[in-house]
């Protein structure tokens, strides 16, 4: 329910107004004057406010002139002892969401408050979805057939159901976003926004400002109102990537503002109510960053509420070709060119390569391959780099600088490399080697007899 400010003079009528919508399960705040209404409309967020047109010390539509200069978005009930249509037409053009005339029924105001708060809430949701539409273009995709993101799968689909705040952890590039979407979009709030924000890659004197905004004046440079993210977020999630790199003092404020579920603007003086869900992310082992004295041990437990581990690629490579395949798609629009198919050499190099930097080493992989390909990307336009199997070979001049000669001496000695990994992988069974190669079983026969491997 709401939160309500009354207005009224008559101490009679007051108590009876805040009655009958305490008796609604709204919360209230009472007022006496138009000074004092206004005092506790700059120091506290009210859903709707119930105003008489004639206070002791002022008048009600200037009072409601300045509300809604404040709030344009408040809605605003006049209440009044005389019906005078004049008035009530002044009102409204000011922007008054009704006008009840003394005497009235308690039933009337509140269905005309419910509707009230219930506009201002859709009011929040609406702004906060025009002012951050979701990414949904150009996400990366949640699927595969390996057990390990089956089972991550099924725990997100369960969390999701629920309001709990969630922790992801996993190595960086293990795709902690694309999870915390997944999260997101299988929720009762996924119709509204998904905010995210790397922690790590704002200044620390930045970060505030964003989590929770600021007023006109608060710093230099703040030359006008800006929403915070978790206003932004409203009715949605809102995604804390690298929480652990927050400064302590910001981390205090954060556990405020999950445990009260109000945010208070940079240079504000009024506390603002929030309906947002948070899932936090780290690359650090935050228990260890706990012992350091670095993050709070109260903030992790209060966010702890649900750990989500994301496995490494390494984990799961049967999902590489599936996620490379739709890389590949993603690719050709940035790169601007068809390319055919991934080889299955090029695969094969895949499922060996070690992935240290994981999901998303494997999207930059195959954007660069595709866009040195001529149409089939192989093994030679991955680039892989370092120690292994799957790395390249430092370059040495040839003896011959005959090109196909040299393409074909290299493609030789890969496919050798290739299918001697992938029997060792498979202890020697062709069947379970060609299946991996992603070839046949006669071609790996013809292979293996034309490059002498027993």
């Amino acid at each position: 329910m709401g939160n309500i400010l009354i207005a009224e003079d008559d101490a009679d009528t007051r108590l009876v107004l805040k009655a009958a919508l305490e008796a609604g399960r709204h919360s209230c705040a009472a007022a006496a004057s138009g000074a004092e209404a206004m005092g506790l409309a700059e120091a506290l967020t009210f859903d709707a406010v119930v105003l008489d047109m004639m206070l002791g010390d002022a008048d009600g539509l200037a009072i409601l002139e300045k509300l809604k200069a404040e709030d344009p978005g408040l809605p605003v009930v006049i209440l009044t002892g005389h019906a005078d249509v004049a008035s009530a037409v002044k009102a409204m053009k000011l922007g008054a969401l009704d006008y009840l005339v003394k005497p009235f029924g308690n039933e009337e105001l509140l269905l005309i408050i419910e509707k009230a708060v219930k506009e201002r809430r859709l009011r929040r949701e609406f702004d906060a979805l025009r002012s951050h539409v979701a990414r949904a273009h150009g996400a990366e995709p949640v699927f595969g057939s390996s057990r390990e993101i089956k089972n991550t799968a099924a725990l997100a689909a369960q969390v999701a159901a629920t309001d709990l705040t969630v922790i992801l952890s996993g190595p960086s590039g293990s795709g902690k976003e694309v999870w915390a979407r997944e999260i997101h979009r299988l929720s009762s709030r996924g119709n509204s926004p998904f905010v995210a924000l790397d922690c790590g890659a704002l200044p620390e004197n930045l970060v505030e400002s964003e989590l929770f905004g600021y007023e006109r004046g608060a710093f230099t440079g703040a030359d006008r109102r800006k929403p915070g993210l978790f206003e932004t977020a409203f009715g949605g999630t809102l995604f804390l990537d690298e929480i652990a790199n927050l400064t302590v003092a910001t981390q205090a404020k954060l556990l405020r503002v999950l445990e009260e579920r109000r945010i208070r603007h940079l240079g504000g003086k009024k506390d603002i109510p929030i309906d947002t869900r948070v899932i936090a992310a780290a690359n650090k082992d935050l228990p260890a960053c706990i012992k350091e004295g670095v993050f709070r041990e109260d903030l992790y437990h209060r966010l702890n509420q649900f750990t989500l581990r994301v496995p490494a690629l390494a984990e799961r490579k049967e999902d590489i070709p599936a996620l490379a395949a739709f890389f590949l798609k993603e690719a050709e629009k940035l790169v601007n060119k068809k390319v055919d198919s991934i080889s299955d050499l090029a695969l094969a190099a895949m499922m060996e390569y070690s992935w240290p930097g994981n999901v998303r080493e494997l999207k930059n992989v195959v954007t660069r391959a595709a866009l040195l390909s001529s149409g089939e990307i192989l093994p030679s336009h991955l680039g892989f780099a370092g120690s292994g199997a799957a790395a390249a070979a430092p370059f040495s001049s040839p003896g011959s600088l005959d090109m196909k000669e040299n393409l074909r001496a290299a493609r030789a000695e890969t496919e050798s490399r290739l299918i001697r990994a992938a029997l060792a992988e498979t202890k020697g069974n062709r069947v379970k080697a060609a299946r991996l190669l992603d070839i046949d079983r006669k071609a790996l026969y013809d292979k293996m007899k034309a490059y002498s491997i027993e």
